[in-house]
C-alpha cells in the first residue's frame, strides 16, 4: 500500500482535505452577491448610476443615523424634520428618494413638495430622471452638477467616505475655480 509507506504525508492529506472541503461548503452557502448597493440601487432609476449607488448607501446611513439624515436636510435643504419624518412613512419613500426629491429641489430652486408632487405623479416605477428633467436637471447640466455636489457635501458633513466619479471630479474643480478670486 503506497500511502503507508508514507505515514507523516497522512495526516497532512486529511487536513488538507479537510481544509478543501470546509472551503468549498463555505463557498457554497455564500450568496453570489454579497453587496446589495447594485440591486437596491436599481429602483433610484436617476439615469446616472454612480448617483443611484449613493442613493442607495444614504438608505443604509439613515437606517443607522436617522437624526444625522433629518438634520442635515433640515439645515441645508430647508425642509422641516416632521416632513422628513412623513415622506419617510409613505410607501415607496426611501431615504434616499428624499435626500434625492430635497435637493434636487435646491438645485432647482423649486420647493421639496413640488419635487415630491412631480415623482408622486409620476409614480415612483418611473424612477428619478423624468422628474429631474421636468425639473430642468437632466444628467450633465448644472443642476444636476449641483445636485452631485450637494450629495459631496453631505457625505463631507456626516464624515462617510465618498469615490467621486468623473463628473463630481469636474463638479468640484468648477466650483473651486469659480470660488478662486
Amino acid at each position: 500500500m503506497p500511502f503507508l509507506s508514507r505515514p507523516a504525508q497522512l495526516p497532512l492529506r486529511i487536513v488538507l482535505a479537510t481544509v478543501l472541503a470546509l472551503l468549498s461548503a463555505g463557498a457554497a452557502s455564500q450568496p453570489e452577491d454579497v453587496s446589495p448597493v447594485p440591486a437596491v440601487a436599481a429602483g433610484y432609476a436617476t439615469g446616472d448610476a454612480w448617483i443611484d449607488g449613493r442613493l442607495a448607501d444614504i438608505d443604509a446611513y439613515a437606517e443607522r443615523h436617522p437624526e444625522a439624515f433629518a438634520a442635515e436636510l433640515e439645515r441645508y435643504a430647508g425642509v422641516p424634520r416632521a416632513y422628513v419624518a412623513g415622506l419617510l412613512e409613505q410607501p415607496g419613500w426611501r431615504a434616499g428618494d428624499v435626500w434625492f426629491a430635497c435637493f434636487l429641489a435646491r438645485a432647482t430652486e423649486a420647493t421639496c413638495r413640488s419635487v415630491v408632487r412631480g415623482r408622486s405623479q409620476a409614480g415612483a416605477a418611473a424612477g428619478w430622471r423624468p422628474v429631474a428633467e421636468d425639473f430642468g436637471a437632466a444628467p450633465g447640466s448644472k443642476a444636476y452638477a449641483d445636485l452631485r455636489l450637494a450629495l459631496a457635501d453631505s457625505y463631507r458633513r456626516w464624515a462617510r467616505p465618498l469615490q467621486p466619479d468623473p463628473a463630481l471630479t469636474r463638479a468640484l474643480r468648477q466650483r473651486d475655480a469659480d470660488s478662486t478670486p
